[in-house]
């Protein structure tokens, strides 16, 4: 948000650049908008600069702007970075309902996998630019198999876990992600980084490929790991 205009004044410049309506018919359908995200007195809020609002109210202002047009697509890059448990919950909440109510699809970009259990109904991990494994989000926590979507989701602690072992024990994914300069090469680039690498894997890019019995289930792996392989 720009901090020198007040958050009324930004979402209206969306709605009259977009929609061509005169300052009032803006004004009006920014306090709409905003009561939609539920800021709370709206009235009074809609003149307030960015700085007199909370962390997760700002993100509300942002999401308002986000749906002014009423998209079909809404893409959500690290929706809820720097936000409390709590108040990323309300925001999620927030995000599902208005998606339904304006029939809006989201994509969601995240590194947080217990966001993607909350919101997303199909998961794409990517990894260094390329798909490694696509599916319902129930099928690849249930039964992830490629090495870094596994990684990904060990890194999480369960709820069950025992918090004084995972001082020593909290799982990690060895090694960094490689320089851009190799993204091109014909190799899978986890290869560095997995105890699974073969040869297959430093000659040649795994191609996607359907893992049986999970339809809409896909994997870009020489070496995936099968259901039965425990996590």
């Amino acid at each position: 948000l720009n901090p020198v205009f007040t958050i009324g004044q930004q979402i209206s410049e969306v709605l009259r650049l977009h929609r061509g309506i005169d300052n009032a018919e803006a004004r009006s359908r920014s306090i709409e908008l905003l009561q939609a995200v539920r800021i709370p007195d709206v009235a009074a809020r809609v003149d307030d600069y960015p700085h007199q609002l909370s962390g997760g109210q700002r993100q509300r202002v942002m999401i308002a702007i986000a749906l002014a047009c009423e998209p079909e697509i809404l893409i959500a890059d690290e929706p809820t970075t720097a936000l409390d448990v709590t108040v990323q919950a309300e925001i999620f909440a927030l995000l599902r309902d208005l998606g339904a109510k304006l029939d809006t699809a989201i994509i969601m970009i995240t590194h947080d996998m217990g966001a993607v259990a909350q919101m997303s109904e199909r998961m794409l991990v990517m990894y260094a630019g390329r798909r490694v494994e696509e599916g319902q989000v129930a099928d690849v926590i249930k039964a992830p198999a490629h090495p870094y979507t596994r990684g990904l989701i060990a890194c999480v602690p369960h709820i069950t876990s025992d918090v004084g072992a995972l001082v020593d024990t909290l799982p990690e994914i060895d090694g960094i992600v490689p320089p851009i300069i190799r993204f091109g090469r014909d190799e899978c680039l986890f290869a560095p980084r997995c105890a699974r690498a073969a040869d297959a894997c430093w000659s040649a890019k795994p191609q996607q490929s359907d893992i049986s019995g999970h339809s809409g289930h896909s994997v870009s792996c020489w070496h995936p790991f099968g259901a039965e392989e425990s996590r």
